[in-house]
Formats: C-alpha cells, structure tokens, sequence
C-alpha cells in the first residue's frame, strides 16, 4: 500500500489509457498468428512495432510526468521498479526451461550458458547476432525456445539509458517541439541504418535484431509523447474532432491488418523504409488509442 501511495504522490495527474489493451491485443495477434500460420499472416511479426512504439510513449510520458511534477526524476527508483518487475519473471523461465531441455530435450543444450548469460545481463540480441543466429530458420528442427527473448533484451537495454537521455533533452531543448524533432530526427537515423545495413537476398537478421536498427520505433513513440502527452489531452471534444481521430483510428487500424497480411518477412520493402512507414501508422493510431475523447480499443475481451 504504501508503494501504491508513493506512485500516486510521484505521478498525481498520470491516467488509465484504457485502450492500450487493445493495441497490445493487436501486437500479440499479429505475432502469434505469424508463428502459428506464417503463410496465411506473414506480416504478423509487425506486431513487435507496437510494442516498441508503446514502450517509447508510455516510458517517456511517465518520465515528463515525474519532472514536471517533481523537477527530477528518481533515477535510483526508476532502476528498482523496472528490475521488480522484469527480472523475477525472467530468471524463474530461464532456469525452468533450461531445467526441462535438460531432462526432456537435451539437443536443445547448445550454446546454453551463453544464452542463460545474455539474457540476464539484456544483451541476448546481440549475442544472437554474434553468434550467427537467425530469426527466420526457426520453423527448422531444434529451434530454442529462447529465441523471441531479443525484444526484452532491447527493452532492458533502453531501461537502462532513457531515463538519462530523456533529463538530457529536457534541459538540452526545453521545449517540448524540440524535444520531439531531436527524437524524430534520431529515429529518422535509425530507419537509414537498417536500410543502409540491409543486404538483398541475405537473411536480414542483423538488421532485425539489432538495437540500432529497431530504435526507431522507441524514438517515435517517444516524440509522441512530447507532443502529444496523455495528460494534457481532453476528455470532451467536438464531434468534427472526434471523426477526425475516429477515422484515422479506422484507416491506420485497417491498414495495420493489411500490413499483417501482405508483408514479406525478408524482403526488401520491409527494411527499405517499410518498417518505418509502419511505424509512422502505429504512432497514428497509438495517438488516436490514448486521447481520452475517442475511447479506441477500449474493450474488455481485450483486456
């Protein structure tokens, strides 16, 4: 109770975006029916975008929040929140799925202590890119169950840097347009690596793991935030206003399902500013879910 206390006194004006259940819901939709019928949805792995991009808002909106309110920002509990509630969850699936491969499946063994390392310290997606490791080979035999762990690494890895960067861009810019450009303009910067780093006809793991080629989607996420914070949107708007965000929540909706369906994993477009293009319709709709005057994906089987 008393930490629940301190949240509320730490964050007073923070708000329940009741939709972003729904954009999660679309994100796990997405990845799950690309492992489970990746010919019928093979774009379905797009739905990591969302993730990153709500990461990118959520985190940095949270972060504003707390130095308007405070003028600092608590970096020591920060570090302590985010490791509670990653790691215990984290080690208790390592070390039980490592105690069931060494019982039931001992040719999964591979490499083992390496990905067990990795992973505890947030670095597994670099070390699958060190170590040759394809995302796109796992449909073949042995595939490890760890594979999909690349994504918390990135999210370890941007826990540890944004609250720094974000407080250095606030006193470095103080406006907040500014703020957003400067975090538009590295996400732009991102987008060009992985195009840059994309070789046609290879697998594209490098780019698609890798943290400097996915930053992209955390920076937008992070730029809406700055221009577009959920506490100061309003609850009552006029009804031109509510069809405009009503019907960019449909287009990008719809045209986030289409993506899902039509999208080459390993091809050229994706990684060519397609992934980018993404996620300029993620940030769309992302806008459109956390206005408190449009209640999108705001439902309870979502939830």
């Amino acid at each position: 109770m008393w930490q629940i206390l301190q949240h509320k006194k730490r964050l007073a004006n923070s708000r329940y975006i009741t939709g972003i259940n729904g954009l999660r819901t679309l994100a796990v939709g997405g990845v799950i029916l690309y492992h489970l019928i990746p010919f019928r949805v093979p774009g379905g792995f797009l739905g990591v975008v969302i993730f990153l991009v709500l990461t990118g808002y959520l985190l940095t909106d949270l972060l504003v929040q707390e130095w308007q309110q405070n003028g600092k920002v608590n970096l020591l509990g920060f570090y302590r929140r985010r490791i509670k509630r990653l790691y215990p969850a984290l080690v208790t699936m390592l070390f039980a799925t490592a105690a069931y491969m060494t019982l039931f499946q001992r040719q999964l063994l591979a490499q083992l202590r390496g990905i067990l390392w990795s992973n505890l310290l947030y670095v597994y997606n670099w070390w699958q890119i060190f170590h040759g490791q394809s995302y796109f080979d796992r449909f073949a035999n042995n595939e490890s169950p760890f594979t999909h762990l690349w994504t918390l690494s990135i999210e370890g890895q941007l826990y540890l840097i944004w609250p720094v960067l974000i407080v250095s861009l606030i006193l470095l810019f103080k406006r907040r347009r500014r703020i957003a450009q400067a975090l538009f303009g590295l996400g732009l910067l991102s987008v060009l690596l992985m195009a840059w780093l994309y070789v046609p006809g290879h697998d594209p793991s490098r780019v698609y793991y890798g943290t400097d080629t996915r930053l992209f989607a955390v920076l937008f996420g992070a730029a809406l935030a700055f221009i577009w914070p959920s506490t100061k949107l309003r609850q009552k708007i006029d009804r031109p206003q509510r069809w405009l965000l009503n019907s960019i929540g449909v287009l990008t909706f719809v045209a986030i399902l289409g993506l899902y369906l039509v999208t080459d994993p390993q091809g050229r477009f994706v990684y060519r500013g397609g992934m980018g293009l993404f996620t300029g319709l993620v940030v769309l709709l992302t806008a459109t879910v956390v206005h408190p005057g449009a209640q999108w994906l705001t439902n309870p089987i979502f939830r």
